[in-house]
């Protein structure tokens, strides 16, 4: 699966929350990776919310699964707005609300104590979720333009999942906005 435009070479990436799981290829994409850990991948143990670059010094910088863990999403957007280059990008993916197996469990009732992961059963330390609308608010207040939504299975096919046999048939019939576990955005400033 490819997250990344071809349309431009970016010839300086920022990958802020790079860290834990080094074996991901992802992990190692751009030529900054920071995390708050120092993990084999990184190469500059730094927080979000107080990155420690020149204004104007990244031709695009990529976020993925970090935003909802952030005590802060605003400040550390603004941060990643502060380093992009006027021209440049942010991408950043964040699990899908929608995503019809929490829509399932939520009409069965079965609620939990805060947002779990999708990927596993134990809680997770997701912070803050949004929808569609409420990213895009929280973008437009830190002067950011979503330029486009990309619906994508970040986990791929997880054989290990009840309703896994049905999965396919179920997605049939769903419109993407619910059959896909997460979004991709791609956000320009403003």
């Amino acid at each position: 699966m490819k997250f990344y435009y071809t349309e431009k070479i970016w010839t300086k990436t920022l990958n802020v929350g790079c860290g834990g799981r080094p074996q991901d290829k992802l992990c190692w994409y751009g030529s900054e990776r920071v995390d708050i850990i120092s993990y084999p991948n990184v190469t500059k143990v730094m927080d979000v919310h107080d990155l420690k670059f020149a204004d104007n010094t990244f031709d695009k910088v990529v976020a993925y699964e970090v935003l909802e863990h952030l005590r802060s999403p605003m400040k550390a957007l603004e941060e990643m707005k502060r380093v992009l280059k006027e021209d440049g990008e942010i991408e950043i993916s964040i699990p899908n609300v929608w995503y019809w197996r929490l829509l399932l469990r939520a009409w069965l009732g079965l609620h939990f104590k805060r947002y779990r992961g999708l990927a596993h059963e134990n809680e997770s330390d997701h912070k803050q979720i949004w929808d569609i609308y409420t990213f895009e608010g929280l973008c437009k207040q830190v002067g950011l333009t979503i330029k486009e939504i990309k619906w994508l299975d970040w986990y791929g096919e997880q054989k290990n999942r009840k309703l896994s046999l049905f999965e396919p048939l179920v997605r049939l019939f769903l419109p993407k906005h619910i059959k896909y576990t997460h979004l991709m955005f791609h956000l320009r400033k403003t």
